[in-house]
């Protein structure tokens, strides 16, 4: 028997490629190579109708996209939701029908309540970001959400409606089921199911280091250290910028890959932290490249350059960029914060990247001073090859296919209590109590022992 799911997401993962895109892409590519499952992905991009399926399952036609208008604000979500709606009669009026709809962010929190009571199926949530959260992090202009005006009031209201309406609710990080039960004051059960990394396409030789260098003009005989994701304070860029400015960064010439998240380009150019960049880059040329944001084989290429990726984040719901860089032989030097300490750490305590504190130019500079020995670089590229096997998207796929199955046996609702954080990355299918984050890290699948690479000393 076939299980027909309905899943929604308004990043289109052949447009946006943040996490969230990244997610719902490899999801269902993966999802849709095991047997006895067929997706439909109901999504928002720049153009509209049906598109072919691009790997997503064995089906075609399986992708269906709705026009996204440009503006920003109300109308821009409600006349979003309205061709989703449309989208959504017109498929339900062809005929199809889904056993189980899952919805990935606020913004199509309407359009699953829709098809889940017309359809009279279970719905499946996951939350890859809590917007609700970044307002105490920074200024970057999509994270400022404290200001009580229509728009915001909305976005809260559908996080809200995000966490409490599912069947079933799935989070990628133990810190982020720690995170929405303080947010939102919740004890219903929750399932993690962290990301995942594609080892046939994310590996040392996906990409060529000397194209890079040639198309981005990166300067002959400089260590390459390379940044990739938002232009964002929860990324802990202003760090990174006092290392670079302040002579920090020694003779590593840093590489930003990545774009300014705002809904305009006057709210990009008013920026503080854009303005400093581009004068940054102007000034100090050696010491800081911006290449903009990079997918495909570019980004591999940027990956191949790298003498070490960083990841100086305030924030972070999981970081899949750490799986990429490791499991593209790129030594890691990063934070430890939320869902990314899951990542550079293990079950066992082991360490899997160089760890450094937030919000402090001073241990990247100790980092990137370590790193200039070929030997500690080494180490951190073996110890972060070796993590990355432990992430796999066909086993997130299977996970995540068992708890619709869990849904349609009419498992955990909305309504229902408990403190219980089912962990099916670590024991699929068992219940567990709230336990420390540590002990439900995913555990190491090889055996022997990991080398340290040294730890700096960092503040709690």
């Amino acid at each position: 028997m076939t299980l027909r799911v309905l899943a929604i997401c308004k990043e289109d993962p052949n447009w946006i490629l943040g996490g969230m895109g990244r997610h719902v892409g490899e999801l269902y590519r993966h999802m849709g190579a095991l047997d006895g499952v067929e997706v439909d992905l109901l999504t928002s991009g720049p153009g509209e109708g049906t598109i072919d399926c691009d790997g997503y399952t064995k089906h075609p036609s399986n992708k269906h996209v709705c026009f996204k208008p440009p503006s920003p604000g109300m109308s821009s979500y409600l006349i979003d939701d309205l061709q989703m709606v449309k989208t959504l009669t017109r498929l339900i009026a062809q005929g199809r029908r889904w056993d189980v709809v899952h919805n990935h962010e606020w913004g199509s929190v309407q359009v699953s309540r829709l098809a889940r009571h017309a359809l009279q199926v279970p719905q499946v949530s996951t939350m890859h970001l809590c917007i609700s959260h970044l307002s105490t992090i920074g200024t970057c202009p999509t994270d400022q959400v404290d200001t009580p005006n229509e728009p915001t009031l909305y976005l809260w209201q559908q996080e809200g409606n995000l966490i409490c309406d599912p069947n079933e609710l799935i989070l990628c990080s133990n810190a982020y089921v720690d995170l929405v039960r303080r947010t939102f004051m919740t004890q219903r059960p929750i399932t993690m199911i962290p990301n995942g990394i594609d080892l046939d396409t994310w590996n040392p030789d996906a990409g060529d280091k000397y194209r890079a260098q040639t198309d981005h003009n990166l300067t002959t005989g400089r260590p390459v250290c390379l940044y990739v994701g938002r232009i964002a304070d929860m990324k802990g860029i202003r760090p990174l910028l006092d290392a670079v400015e302040y002579g920090g960064t020694g003779g590593w010439q840093v590489v930003l890959c990545g774009e300014v998240n705002a809904n305009t380009k006057a709210q990009v150019d008013a920026w503080d932290v854009t303005k400093r960049i581009r004068e940054l880059t102007e000034r100090l040329p050696d010491r800081l490249r911006w290449v903009g944001f990079q997918t495909g084989q570019a980004l591999f290429d940027l990956y191949a350059a790298a003498d070490v990726v960083i990841m100086p984040s305030v924030h972070e719901p999981f970081g899949i960029v750490a799986l990429e860089a490791m499991a593209s032989g790129a030594p890691l030097i990063a934070t430890e914060v939320d869902g990314l300490g899951e990542i550079v750490n293990d079950a066992q305590g082991n360490e899997y990247a160089l760890i450094i504190r937030p919000d402090s130019a001073a241990d990247i500079q100790a980092a990137l001073s370590m790193c200039e020995e070929a030997r500690i670089r080494n180490e951190l590229r073996d110890l972060g090859l070796k993590r990355a096997r432990a992430f796999d998207w066909n086993e997130v796929a299977k996970q995540t296919v068992g708890v619709y199955e869990r849904a349609l046996q009419g498992g955990n609702h909305a309504c229902t209590t408990g403190t219980a954080v089912r962990n099916d990355h670590d024991r699929p299918g068992e219940d567990r109590g709230l336990e420390d984050r540590r002990q439900l890290l995913p555990g190491d699948p090889l055996d022997g022992s990991v080398g340290g690479v040294g730890v700096l000393p960092r503040g709690r």
